[in-house]
């Protein structure tokens, strides 16, 4: 804080000789009269020489300006808005004993808001072999989350599933359930959030089924070295509280790294498993591809 100083009061001493002196009075006794001006510095004169002192009220100094009233704090828990999201395509063409043509496409995105955190995905995945398809299908998903301190939120998800090629063609499920955000910084993020699931499973070949479970959701992510590498992990497991499907895991681990501030090389392995008393499904995919992100 840089602070003005206040000019010399114009104190005088006015001598019997017919001089004065000005400046500020600092000590006045019976044998002098001490002075200091902005031009000698501090001088003494003797009593016997003064004949008169003529003392000016000392300036007042200019009062201090008012803080302006604070403005309400910003709660900790609202986020500023943000919008950020993704495409991560693959496209493999193998021309062997068998021509093989497969694509795969993921789309992300998350907008936070104030006390809220929307995330949607969207992925397509075909393949086909010496002509016949072997496998097409497609996924949806919204989660919204609404926080109520930094680090506790209540989620729900709603998630869709088409499959041509399996014998368990469609997938739908709506749970909520509470969450926990473990952090969430410049280096990444990691939450962990509990739903309770109803679901509904359609059969190509038997009748569906609609039975509840509980899920467990995680989704990481983390940059290293300098930011240089992001490593990713999101996915869901759950157990179902019936006899007919027992346990379902869906999840996807991968690695990026960046080509250009909107252009990434990623790395993945796509996990999705269902064990029911029917049939098991277990499919694991490796992509290598190229992500555009915004």
């Amino acid at each position: 804080m840089v602070m003005a100083a206040l000019p010399l009061r114009a104190d005088t001493l006015w001598l019997k000789n017919g001089d004065r002196v000005t400046g500020e009075v600092v000590e006045k006794t019976a044998s002098h009269v001490r002075i200091k001006t902005d031009y000698a510095g501090e001088i003494a004169v003797a009593a016997g020489r003064v004949e008169r002192v003529a003392l000016e009220a000392p300036p007042e100094p200019e009062p201090e300006p008012k803080p302006a009233p604070a403005r309400a704090a910003t709660s900790s828990i609202d986020r500023p808005f943000t919008a950020t999201g993704g495409i991560d395509v693959a496209f493999e063409y193998e021309h062997s004993a068998a021509d093989t043509q497969e694509l795969e496409l993921d789309v992300r995105q998350r907008i936070e808001a104030g006390r809220w955190r929307h995330t949607w995905r969207a992925g397509y995945h075909r393949e086909y072999r010496d002509g016949k398809r072997r496998k097409n299908d497609w996924r949806l998903s919204y989660a919204p989350e609404r926080f109520f301190t930094s680090q506790r939120f209540w989620q729900g998800r709603v998630s869709t599933y088409r499959d041509w090629n399996e014998a368990l063609e469609r997938r739908f499920s709506l749970g909520l359930g509470p969450g926990y955000q473990l952090w969430d910084n410049e280096r990444g993020a990691f939450s962990l959030s509990a739903l309770l699931t109803r679901n509904r499973y359609e059969y190509a070949r038997r009748h569906n089924e609609t039975f509840h479970s509980g899920v467990l959701q995680w989704q990481f992510n983390r940059y290293l070295w300098n930011q240089l590498f992001e490593v990713y992990a999101n996915g869901r497991a759950g157990q179902a509280l019936s006899s007919s499907t027992s346990f379902l895991l869906a999840s996807k681990t991968g690695l990026r790294y960046p080509l250009t501030d909107w252009a990434s090389l990623q790395l993945s392995v796509e996990t999705d498993w269902v064990k029911n008393s029917v049939e098991d499904l277990n499919d694991t995919t490796y992509n290598l591809g190229l992500g555009l992100n915004w």
